[in-house]
């Protein structure tokens, strides 16, 4: 057993990600974490050497048909389709100190995971070379596919962000890192990926993934190797943004969870109400302090944001009880 395992019990794993341990404080669970991603760090830095690259065309995330945490959403009273976050599920890894940054005993972070590993550039599947650098032909996840540029996705969600590096780790023969882009009016996960040690990246000079100066984003494409992208979005809108395709089917099929239980959906879009109410103190300084123009847009943002908060509370409040029946329309009687 490794010194980190020492230092923290090995029975980590089977406790649900939500129920903390009172003798494990978050503080020394953050400082044991902080160490890890150095060093995976540093592994990450050693297998990405030498530094090769290739245009990232399209980040992408696949689904099942059945499977109600990953699929689309649609709104019922208008034509909008989207993605929404769900809490992250922790894949037991064959390695020592099997902890992650992303979900762990304390930390569940809001967002979806994108892939962003291309096919080769020469692929001797596709060798008129129309879809090199494209999105990979299967996935394990299912069939339907949204994809997108990650730069149309940037401008229109977050114009502004950062970069955290979280994770490298091998499953089979592959390996896998793990990269968090935080929107900058994402205030609760800066919060927990700096608590936590993640490193910041500088986004037009790393070797994972970055920005060159022309604005296209580049991806590594160090062999067998998988770039994840965690997106601190709770909302992806998929009716404008990027497009639906259909993929194949990968031979290792995995599947998250068909099913969900009335309470799990309740915690889930619980989870992105506190996030929402979080986020929007600090956007209302931001609009005491000049931030932003001051247009009608803004006084049609403002509105609907309020009549949200009021939908919310109707909606909890239960139906209400018929008045009294003096308020009641009376029958006019009439003398005969």
């Amino acid at each position: 057993m490794g010194a980190i395992q020492s230092f923290l019990a090995a029975d980590l794993l089977p406790h649900p990600p939500h129920q903390h341990r009172s003798y494990e404080p978050v503080e020394a669970y953050c400082r044991m974490l902080e160490t890890l991603i150095q060093k995976r760090y540093q592994e990450a830095l050693t297998y990405c050497t030498p530094a090769t690259s290739q245009p990232c065309r399209r980040i992408y995330r696949n689904w099942h048909p059945d499977d109600q945490q990953r699929q689309e959403k649609q709104l019922e009273h208008i034509q909008s389709r989207f993605l929404l976050s769900y809490p992250a599920e922790k894949y037991n890894l064959v390695r020592d100190d099997d902890h992650s940054p992303v979900v762990n005993p304390f930390f569940n972070l809001s967002g979806l995971f994108f892939c962003a590993t291309g096919s080769p550039m020469e692929s001797e599947l596709d060798p008129t070379g129309a879809g090199a650098g494209g999105p990979v032909a299967t996935s394990p996840y299912g069939k339907t596919r949204f994809q997108v540029e990650f730069g149309q996705l940037q401008r229109v969600l977050f114009p502004n962000f950062k970069l955290y590096f979280a994770d490298h780790y091998k499953v089979v023969g592959d390996w896998y890192i793990q990269l968090i882009v935080v929107p900058s009016w994402n205030v609760k996960l800066e919060e927990q990926c700096v608590q936590q040690g993640m490193i910041e990246l500088d986004i037009q000079n790393n070797p994972f993934f970055y920005r060159a100066d022309d604005g296209q984003y580049w991806v590594s494409n160090s062999p067998k190797l998988w770039m994840e992208l965690f997106i601190g979005c709770d909302t992806i809108p998929t009716t404008d943004l990027g497009e639906v395709v259909e993929s194949r089917l990968h031979e290792k099929v995995r599947k998250t969870r068909n099913r969900l239980s009335e309470q799990e959906e309740r915690e889930r879009h619980a989870r992105v109400i506190e996030n929402v109410a979080r986020d929007l103190v600090k956007l209302a300084e931001g609009l005491r302090q000049g931030l932003g123009p001051m247009d009608r847009e803004l006084v049609d943002l403002t509105y609907g944001l309020s009549m949200s908060r009021t939908q919310l509370g109707v909606m909890q409040a239960g139906p209400q009880p018929v008045g009294p029946a003096e308020h009641e329309p009376k029958e006019i009687s009439r003398e005969e």
